[in-house]
């Protein structure tokens, strides 16, 4: 052999090639169940998002019933409106029909304008008098009115 070929010592070794490709296998078959996991929680993911969906689906189905049920209720109340409003339109015709001069409104106004008066004038001397202590009057408590909404 030639002096300047010089001869690259690599080693080798004999090694059986069926314990090698059954590791390989077994590479695979890991590879393949990683992405069939991968797979199945996509799907899973998926699935939930479809129940999900049919829970909005749901209940938008039910708000939609109810509100149809609400809806259909307004005619009728637009008509108890309408007939509460002819009637207020009849009592104010009534009124407005009604031999009332103005002279007679005067008439009535003056009236009880000169009650108030009275009563006023009533009122003031009773105080002055239950200051002094001249007046037997004993304090009278009415009850209570309570008016439910």
């Amino acid at each position: 052999m030639p002096k300047d070929v010089e001869i690259q010592s690599d080693d080798y070794e004999v090694i059986p090639l069926s314990p090698i490709r059954k590791l390989e296998e077994r590479i695979r078959k890991i590879e393949r169940e990683r992405e069939g996991f991968a797979y199945e929680s996509f799907m899973r993911e998926i699935l939930e998002l479809i129940q999900s969906n049919q829970k909005l689906v749901d209940e938008i189905v039910k708000a939609n019933d109810e509100l149809r049920e609400e809806l259909s209720k307004i005619p009728g109340k637009i008509d108890e409106m309408l007939k509460a409003w002819k009637e207020f339109i009849d009592i104010l015709k009534e009124v407005g029909s009604a031999e009332a001069t103005a002279s007679s409104l005067t008439e009535q106004f003056n009236k009880l304008i000169e009650q108030n008066r009275e009563m006023l004038e009533a009122i003031k001397s009773l105080k002055a008098r239950a200051r002094t202590g001249t007046v037997g009057i004993e304090t009278v408590k009415y009850p209570k009115i309570r008016i439910k909404k």
